[in-house]
Protein backbone atom coordinates (compact mmCIF):
# COMPACT_ATOMS: atom_id res chain seq x y z
CA UNK A 1 0.00 0.00 0.00
CA UNK A 2 1.37 3.61 -0.52
CA UNK A 3 3.09 5.27 2.22
CA UNK A 4 3.87 8.76 3.22
CA UNK A 5 7.32 9.90 4.14
CA UNK A 6 7.78 11.38 7.66
CA UNK A 7 9.08 14.87 7.97
CA UNK A 8 11.41 16.06 11.38
CA UNK A 9 11.39 19.02 13.24
CA UNK A 10 14.76 19.62 15.00
CA UNK A 11 14.57 23.63 16.10
CA UNK A 12 16.58 23.81 19.24
CA UNK A 13 14.51 24.58 22.53
CA UNK A 14 12.25 27.88 23.06
CA UNK A 15 12.29 28.19 19.05
CA UNK A 16 8.23 27.61 19.23
CA UNK A 17 8.10 23.73 17.74
CA UNK A 18 4.61 23.62 19.15
CA UNK A 19 3.28 26.22 17.40
CA UNK A 20 4.93 25.05 14.43
CA UNK A 21 2.47 21.77 15.19
CA UNK A 22 -0.05 23.70 15.44
CA UNK A 23 0.43 25.59 12.28
CA UNK A 24 0.38 22.16 10.84
CA UNK A 25 -2.73 20.97 12.40
CA UNK A 26 -4.25 24.06 10.98
CA UNK A 27 -3.39 23.48 7.80
CA UNK A 28 -4.69 20.30 7.38
CA UNK A 29 -8.13 21.27 9.44
CA UNK A 30 -8.25 24.01 6.38
CA UNK A 31 -8.00 21.16 3.81
CA UNK A 32 -10.67 18.63 5.42
CA UNK A 33 -8.24 16.46 7.44
CA UNK A 34 -11.03 16.55 10.81
CA UNK A 35 -8.83 13.81 13.44
CA UNK A 36 -4.79 14.56 14.03
CA UNK A 37 -2.64 12.77 16.64
CA UNK A 38 -0.70 14.65 19.15
CA UNK A 39 1.94 12.47 21.40
CA UNK A 40 4.28 13.92 23.78
CA UNK A 41 5.95 13.18 27.23
CA UNK A 42 3.75 14.28 29.56
CA UNK A 43 0.02 14.97 29.98
CA UNK A 44 0.89 18.46 31.75
CA UNK A 45 2.19 19.33 27.55
CA UNK A 46 -1.87 19.25 26.78
CA UNK A 47 -1.79 22.07 27.86
CA UNK A 48 0.64 24.16 26.01
CA UNK A 49 -0.46 22.34 22.76
CA UNK A 50 -3.90 23.72 23.46
CA UNK A 51 -2.14 27.17 24.04
CA UNK A 52 -0.11 26.69 20.67
CA UNK A 53 -3.74 26.10 18.76
CA UNK A 54 -5.37 29.06 19.88
CA UNK A 55 -2.28 31.31 19.39
CA UNK A 56 -2.49 29.94 15.32
CA UNK A 57 -6.06 30.73 15.11
CA UNK A 58 -7.37 27.61 16.06
CA UNK A 59 -9.64 29.02 19.17
CA UNK A 60 -12.58 25.99 18.38
CA UNK A 61 -10.66 23.19 17.84
CA UNK A 62 -11.60 20.42 20.17
CA UNK A 63 -8.45 19.14 22.28
CA UNK A 64 -9.25 15.60 23.74
CA UNK A 65 -7.44 14.56 26.50
CA UNK A 66 -5.84 11.21 25.56
CA UNK A 67 -7.52 8.00 25.43
CA UNK A 68 -9.57 8.97 29.07
CA UNK A 69 -11.32 11.44 26.88
CA UNK A 70 -12.41 8.62 24.28
CA UNK A 71 -13.33 6.26 27.73
CA UNK A 72 -15.65 8.58 29.06
CA UNK A 73 -17.25 8.79 26.22
CA UNK A 74 -17.38 5.03 25.63
CA UNK A 75 -18.86 4.18 29.06
CA UNK A 76 -22.03 5.92 28.17
CA UNK A 77 -22.89 2.96 25.52
CA UNK A 78 -23.73 5.67 22.82
CA UNK A 79 -20.65 5.98 21.21
CA UNK A 80 -18.83 8.68 20.62
CA UNK A 81 -19.98 12.17 21.19
CA UNK A 82 -20.27 14.77 18.66
CA UNK A 83 -17.32 16.75 20.28
CA UNK A 84 -14.97 13.97 19.96
CA UNK A 85 -15.14 13.20 16.65
CA UNK A 86 -12.59 15.09 15.55
CA UNK A 87 -10.29 17.37 16.73
CA UNK A 88 -6.80 16.59 17.92
CA UNK A 89 -6.56 13.73 20.49
CA UNK A 90 -3.24 14.62 22.71
CA UNK A 91 -2.09 11.72 23.96
CA UNK A 92 1.31 10.21 26.20
CA UNK A 93 3.79 7.73 24.54
CA UNK A 94 3.22 6.49 27.79
CA UNK A 95 -0.41 5.75 27.04
CA UNK A 96 0.17 4.24 23.65
CA UNK A 97 1.64 1.34 25.14
CA UNK A 98 -1.20 0.84 28.38
CA UNK A 99 -4.27 -1.16 28.16
CA UNK A 100 -6.48 -1.26 30.41
CA UNK A 101 -8.53 -4.29 31.98
CA UNK A 102 -11.36 -4.06 29.71
CA UNK A 103 -9.03 -3.80 26.47
CA UNK A 104 -7.04 -6.76 28.36
CA UNK A 105 -10.01 -8.95 28.74
CA UNK A 106 -11.13 -8.43 24.93
CA UNK A 107 -7.78 -8.81 23.59
CA UNK A 108 -7.40 -4.89 22.45
CA UNK A 109 -5.06 -2.16 23.34
CA UNK A 110 -4.69 1.63 23.32
CA UNK A 111 -2.65 1.81 20.10
CA UNK A 112 -5.93 -0.16 18.36
CA UNK A 113 -8.45 2.70 20.07
CA UNK A 114 -6.33 5.30 18.15
CA UNK A 115 -6.45 3.58 15.40
CA UNK A 116 -10.02 2.92 15.66
CA UNK A 117 -10.57 6.61 16.55
CA UNK A 118 -8.29 7.52 13.43
CA UNK A 119 -10.74 5.79 11.16
CA UNK A 120 -7.63 3.46 9.93
CA UNK A 121 -5.67 2.84 7.16
CA UNK A 122 -7.01 5.28 5.40
CA UNK A 123 -6.22 8.38 7.62
CA UNK A 124 -4.63 11.23 6.71
CA UNK A 125 -4.43 13.64 8.88
CA UNK A 126 -1.16 14.32 11.08
CA UNK A 127 0.51 11.85 13.29
CA UNK A 128 2.27 14.56 15.55
CA UNK A 129 5.43 12.69 17.76
CA UNK A 130 6.21 16.07 19.95
CA UNK A 131 9.73 14.98 22.15
CA UNK A 132 9.96 11.84 19.40
CA UNK A 133 13.55 10.96 21.61
CA UNK A 134 10.85 9.34 24.06
CA UNK A 135 10.54 7.03 21.22
CA UNK A 136 13.76 5.50 20.78
CA UNK A 137 15.78 2.80 21.24
CA UNK A 138 13.86 0.54 17.83
CA UNK A 139 16.73 -2.01 17.40
CA UNK A 140 15.02 -3.64 14.43
CA UNK A 141 14.06 -6.74 16.41
CA UNK A 142 10.71 -7.03 18.94
CA UNK A 143 12.82 -8.44 21.47
CA UNK A 144 15.03 -5.74 22.30
CA UNK A 145 13.51 -2.39 21.62
CA UNK A 146 11.64 -0.40 23.68
CA UNK A 147 7.68 -0.89 23.65
CA UNK A 148 7.23 2.93 22.78
CA UNK A 149 9.34 2.45 19.86
CA UNK A 150 7.74 -0.81 18.52
CA UNK A 151 4.55 0.91 19.35
CA UNK A 152 5.55 3.80 17.38
CA UNK A 153 6.03 1.97 14.44
CA UNK A 154 3.25 -0.17 14.40
CA UNK A 155 0.89 2.99 14.86
CA UNK A 156 2.48 3.76 11.50
CA UNK A 157 2.47 0.84 9.66
CA UNK A 158 -1.39 0.91 10.80
CA UNK A 159 -1.95 4.71 9.24
CA UNK A 160 0.03 4.43 6.35
CA UNK A 161 -1.19 8.02 4.63
CA UNK A 162 -0.41 9.78 7.92
CA UNK A 163 1.28 13.20 7.56
CA UNK A 164 3.57 12.37 10.30
CA UNK A 165 6.08 14.62 12.27
CA UNK A 166 8.90 14.47 14.32
CA UNK A 167 9.89 16.80 16.58
CA UNK A 168 12.89 17.29 19.52
CA UNK A 169 15.30 20.04 19.77
CA UNK A 170 17.71 16.83 21.14
CA UNK A 171 16.62 14.40 17.98
CA UNK A 172 20.61 13.00 18.22
CA UNK A 173 22.67 11.78 20.32
CA UNK A 174 26.36 10.02 20.12
CA UNK A 175 24.86 6.79 21.07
Amino acid sequence: PPTRAAFFLGDGAGVGKGRQLAGMIYYNLARGRPRHLWFSSSADLRVDAQRDLQDVGLRGCQVIDGCQGLDKSACKGLGLSKDLQSGVLFSTYATLVSVTAGQKAKGHNRLQQLVEWCGGPAFEGCLLFDECHKAKNWSGKEDTSSKVSQAVLELQRALPLARIVYCSATGASDT
